[in-house]
């Protein structure tokens, strides 16, 4: 009798944390996950080394691997390329959300997104993170996007207060935006198998 593998270690952007679990929860997902502060982010040489971190450990452990990342650091590529690694399709966590046509089609429509986990840190990421203070923030965002838009996954409760605040700092309208897991559930099993189809190479 031959066994099934065991499925690919799973090391994901914390900003997917609640949607991965609601895909566990209810069955469609069978990885063990481990997770990444998404504030990494702003500081990509520290993400590279965390990241890579985890890769060695896993790959000391004999394990396959699929990074829930967007093309988020300097090496992403380069872990990519690694055998037994893949990682989910799309240059962000937005576009791995939407899906590229939509994400694509909202960019040039001037978009800026904001997933559950940023909509509730939004002063740290536009004030402590990005710099963007008083009036500056206003100009930059209207010079560069049109609106906010908070990607609603269903998963909590959208967060109006902080969504209005952010909406009145920044001096951009906002919409909400529901969306399926379908694509990042889609883009979680496709790299989990090319993960494993990089042994053949």
């Amino acid at each position: 009798m031959t066994l099934d593998p065991p499925p690919p270690r799973c090391i994901a952007c914390s900003i997917f944390r609640r949607e991965i679990e609601s895909l566990q929860a209810s069955g469609a997902l069978d990885l063990a996950v481990d997770y990444l502060p998404s504030m990494l982010h702003m500081v990509p040489d520290r993400l590279d080394t965390r990241l890579a971190a985890s890769l060695t450990e896993a790959g000391a452990q004999g394990q396959e691997v699929l990074i829930a990342f967007g093309d988020c650091c300097g090496h992403m590529e380069d872990f990519r390329a690694k055998p037994g690694i893949d990682r989910t399709e799309g240059i962000n966590c937005c576009e791995i959300i939407l899906g590229r046509e939509a994400y694509r089609r909202l960019r040039r429509e001037g978009a800026f997104f904001l997933m559950p986990e940023w909509a509730l840190s939004w002063r740290q990421v536009f004030m402590s993170q990005l710099g963007l203070l008083g009036t500056n923030a206003k100009t930059f965002m209207q010079e560069m996007h049109t609106r906010l838009i908070y990607l609603d996954t269903g998963i909590q409760p959208v967060p109006w207060q902080a969504l209005n605040e952010a909406s009145e700092y920044l001096g951009l309208p906002v919409e909400v935006l529901p969306v399926s897991l379908d694509p990042l559930l889609a883009s979680l099993r496709e790299a989990a198998r090319s993960a494993r189809r990089h042994d053949d190479r």
